[in-house]
This record gives C-alpha cells, structure tokens and sequence, in this order.
C-alpha cells in the first residue's frame, strides 16, 4: 500500500467521527526517542524514516513537521507522496498549532492517539486550540496497519551492579528520599530506560536501546512493576521479587492508578506519560509534575559508572582504529561504499565479548551526504567511497562496561581549502569546551555558546545541539542535561555529556567532531567552585585537515597531547598494521 491510499483509509475513517485533523507524533506509550517497529506509526503513515516529526493529516491535507537535522532526508523521502515538508524553526513555516489555528474551524475536532501522546503536548493543545474539541481515544493508525509489526518478545537480564556501584535497594532508597524531599507519596515512572535504571535490568524491546516496555509506580513501602510477564525469566522475577518488587502485566497500571487512595500525592513526568495514563488516576489525588526524579539520579554518573565507561572506550577506540585503517586502504580500490564501511564497524565492534549491539544507526556520510546531519547508509543509493575528500562517520556502541558515541571526520585524499577551514573551525569550537573552566551549576545554554563562538566569529553556525548526556548501557541521548541554546539545566560533577560541533554545507560537504566527556573539578578558589571537561573518549583526532596557523598555542598542545594519550592507550591492544595505523595518525602537529 502505498502512502497516498493510507491517506485515502485514514481520512474514510476520519469523516466517520467528522475528524477535522488527525495528529501522528513519533512516539510510543511512553514517549521514547527510539521506537520499537510495532509504535513507528508516523513512519508508516508518512513515509519519513527520521526519528523525529510529527506528521498531521486533515481532510484535504498532509503535512510532516521535523527539525534541521532531517529536512534534507525528510525533503527526499516526501517527494512521491501528498506530504508537504513543514520546516521546523524556519520563518515562513507555521508551527502545528499555528497551523491548527488557521485550518481548522471553530468547534472542529482533533483527535490522536493518546496512548502515544504526552500529557505535555496534550496541554499545548488545550490551550491554543480554544473552542476545538481534543478526541484522545483514536487509533486508527492500527485499523489500517493490517501487517504491523508485532512488539517484541526478547527475555529481560539483569546488569550485574559492579558495573553501576549502586544496588536496586540501594537506588530505591534514593529515589524515596527524593519522594520525601518533594512530598510525594507515589511517584509514577512511564520512562522505559528509568525503569532499567532503577532496578539494574536491561532488554531488547527497541533497536539500539537495551531497555524493557514497561511502567513502574513506586510509592514510600511498595514498588511495582508493569510488564509483559513472559519477558521475565525465572532468575531475574526471583531477584525482582526478592528485592520487594511486585509484578503485574503491563495494562495493570491503570488498576494501580486508579487504586490509589484520595488525598495522596503522585509526582509524574508530563513528557514521559501518556494522555491515557494520566486520565486514569484516580480524581482525588494530588498530581505535581516536573522530570522524573529517577532522571536527575540517572545523569550524575557513580565513579564505578565513569571507570567502567572509560574501560568501554578502550575497546571501542581500538575497533575504531582497526575501522578506520580498514577504510583507508579500501578507498583506495573503490570496492567500498557507505553501507559497506557501516557494516564493517559493527562486525569489529561485535568482536568484543561484552559487545551487547550499536547504540544507534551508524552515519557514515562521504562527502556531501555528510551534509545530511542524521544520514544513514541504504542499499539503494550508498555512495562508492574513493581516496578523496572526506569521510563523517558518527557511531557508537553498547557494552556492559557502558555506552560509547563518537564521531570521527576523516580526510581520505585531497581536500579543498574550504574543507580544510571548516574543519579547522569546527576543532576549535570542540576544543573551546575541552579548555574551558567554568563555574559549578552553569548552564547548559552558556556552554553552547562557548562552543559556538569560533564559529560564529567566521560568520558560520550548526542548528543541532552541542552535546547531549549519555546513558549508561541505555538510551545513548540522555537528559536532562545538555549542551544547547535552550537548556537550563545546570552541570554538575559525574555528569556525562557528548561535546560535537559540527558544519554542513548542502552538496559539499559535512564535519562533526565529538568526543564523550564528564565534569570533573577543576580548582576551587575564593570566586568559587570551577568545573571543567575531561574526555572520556580515545581516538585520534585526524590532523591532516587541520590548517595550524588557525589553532592557538594552547589548541595546538591539546591536540598533540590528546593523541599522545591516544597512542599510550590503544596501542597494547593493536599490533601490525593496525598498529603502524595508530602511530601514524597520533604524529604531533
């Protein structure tokens, strides 16, 4: 079937309820970033891939909204279909609501999911919609999805504690001081990836996130969980058990909520629980909302978590060695293309025996797909890699040691000098961020400018965020920190965040460099507490691009030093031309 005839089912379903706009988000009952096959609802309906859009169809109309990083790829996959590319951020392009407001009458009715759709967004609309009627109860997406993918069925595991340092008791107590401090009696969790945390397991519902579907309501004695049982083994409902977890089927959370006594107070996450959860708790209790407490515990990093990420590292740098020293030599043959290269990095990474999968889809951009921020190999279309030019190539993996995400920008040939000056940029505006010291609790947003001052000096700028927290054997994109314009999140020691500036220019070329770090201290004196990052990744940084009467003293000494570390640290685990490999690409500049 087609695009234009789902469009054609949906809207016969649509005139049935006199449906005005139906709203298709990118999400699943717990608002994840990364979805399980069965919840890509906006994909189907839309034909966009991206992983992030919101695709809104009316009677007479479709539009798909998405941000920068995905209007190239979005433009591409929307061009056979009725759907109309809405630019988010971009003047001339309305905004959904504003949208909303313009085409659809007074009194008109709009309706999703709301299963799949948060209590926050559901707010939005409620108050810029005025007199228009919100109809949560329609799934139609599953009326004409006749082959949808069934949800998965892969057995939970349990992440041994010496890799995190704390216990689920040890995390339970925490959380309920939390509860305490904010004087909550429950506290619902709708985040699969809290879930995991808290309770030290892990799965495989969705691709790229070892996480468990599931809901979690905990409350000062109790603490139970909402899964689909027949994921839970023997040992692993033993250990839940034994550590006071009760164990329900998935749909019981609505019981639980609407069980809990009056009077009581429940704080919840609006963005991480769905419009059907919410309506469910019973009317006469207390609701106070803000990000799930089990969030804030999550992105301050135990130092077992920061030792064992840097041990991940270590074993992702060398497989990245080996990659890159493939890479080289096969561009020289032209028998390699993009989807090639991506496959290869995984197969080196799987090498590892604690190697668990990618943490996401590899982007391995030659030339000017790399100026398609979010690009990903197909089997259709992946471009010959040749022994010029450069190469983007942004992947990671998970590991029981940790999570990794790295981007490497590689030169396999001859530049042009426009090349070279934007790579040279976007090294300063990463090292900028590696040499900075910066007061205890800044916030995020001033950071993102720090980074992007070099930049914006050459009149140049990237519209993606700077840097973004990590999970730890997790959702590789992690808050609620950040390194971004709007972000008001403060940084504070044991956090973890990727630090990537990039550049794209459309049909030429694309850089991103980044690197993991954590905050650390960097020196206490009588103006205050100062922080500063410390990397935690290890690969070397490709110098051949770099034009050093652009670096500072102080840049050129960070370089050299990083990829003497490089070479300190990869080096025992690599021998013969992998080796000859490293020590060639750790030359001082």
């Amino acid at each position: 079937m087609n695009i234009d005839k789902r469009l054609e089912e949906l809207r016969s379903l649509m005139k049935d309820r006199k449906i005005d706009a139906y709203i298709v988000a990118s999400s699943d009952p717990h608002q994840s970033e990364y979805l399980a096959d069965h919840y890509k609802t906006r994909e189907f309906i839309s034909g966009f891939t991206g992983s992030a859009g919101t695709a809104v169809i009316t009677l007479k109309e479709a539009r798909l909204w998405t941000d920068s990083r995905y209007f190239l790829q979005a433009q591409k996959e929307l061009a056979t279909s009725e759907f109309e590319l809405m630019k988010m951020g971009v003047e001339g392009y309305p905004t959904i609501l504003e949208y909303l407001d313009q085409n659809i009458a007074e009194f008109g009715k709009i309706g999703f999911d709301g299963k799949c759709y948060s209590v926050t967004g559901y707010k939005e609309l409620s108050e810029n919609m005025g007199a228009r009627i919100l109809v949560s109860d329609l799934d139609y997406i599953s009326q004409i999805w006749t082959d949808r993918p069934e949800l998965p069925k892969d057995k939970a595991w349990i992440h041994d504690e010496k890799y995190c340092g704390l216990s689920l008791k040890d995390k339970l107590t925490i959380l309920r001081e939390k509860m305490s401090e904010n004087d909550s009696d429950y506290t619902f969790i709708g985040a699969p990836e809290d879930i995991c945390y808290l309770l030290n397991i892990r799965g495989n519902d969705v691709d790229f996130n070892p996480v468990i579907l599931s809901y979690m309501l905990v409350s000062q004695d109790k603490a139970y969980l909402c899964i689909d049982e027949d994921k839970l083994e023997g040992s692993v409902r033993d250990y839940l058990e034994e550590n006071d977890i009760t164990i329900y089927s998935y749909d019981y959370i609505y019981t639980l909520l609407k069980n809990i006594p009056g009077k009581n107070r429940i704080y919840l996450d609006p963005a991480r629980t769905n419009v059907a959860v919410y309506d469910s708790i019973n009317s006469n209790v207390k609701i106070s909302q803000g990000t799930n407490l089990t969030t804030y515990m999550k992105s301050i990093k135990t130092d077992t978590e920061i030792e064992n990420i840097k041990k991940a590292y270590i074993l992702d740098g060398v497989s990245l060695v080996k990659f890159f020293n493939w890479l080289e030599v096969g561009a020289k043959t032209g028998s390699l293309n993009e989807l090639v290269a991506s496959n290869k990095l995984h197969d080196l990474r799987a090498e590892n025996e604690s190697f668990i999968e990618d943490s996401f889809e590899t982007i391995a951009g030659y030339k000017e797909n790399a100026a398609i921020v979010h690009y990903a190999p197909s089997k259709t279309g992946s471009k010959t890699i040749r022994d010029e030019g450069l190469i983007l190539v942004d992947s990671g993996g998970h590991y029981k040691e940790g999570t990794t995400d790295i981007t490497r920008t590689i030169a396999l040939g001859s530049l042009r000098e426009n090349e070279k000056i934007d790579y040279t940029l976007v090294l300063k505006s990463f090292l900028s961020l590696f040499l900075a010291k910066f007061k205890n609790r800044t916030k995020g947003s001033r950071l993102d400018m720090i980074a992007k001052y070099p930049l914006w000096k050459a009149g140049k700028d990237f519209f993606h965020g700077t840097g973004h927290g990590v999970g730890f054997v997790l959702t590789v994109h992690e808050g609620p920190q950040a390194i971004s314009e709007r972000n008001e999140v403060e940084f504070v020691e044991n956090m973890t965040t990727s630090i990537e500036p990039g550049l794209y220019i459309e049909n030429s070329h694309g850089i991103r460099i980044e690197n993991e770090a954590y905050v650390k201290k960097a020196f206490d004196n009588e103006f205050g507490h100062f922080l500063e990052f410390e990397t935690l990744t290890y690969v070397p940084l490709d110098t051949r691009p770099i034009k050093s009467e652009m670096l500072s003293t102080e840049e050129i000494d960070w370089v050299n030093a990083y990829n003497r570390k490089c070479y300190e640290l990869l080096s025992p685990y690599l021998e013969g031309h992998d080796l000859d490999y490293l020590k060639e690409s750790c030359k001082e500049i």
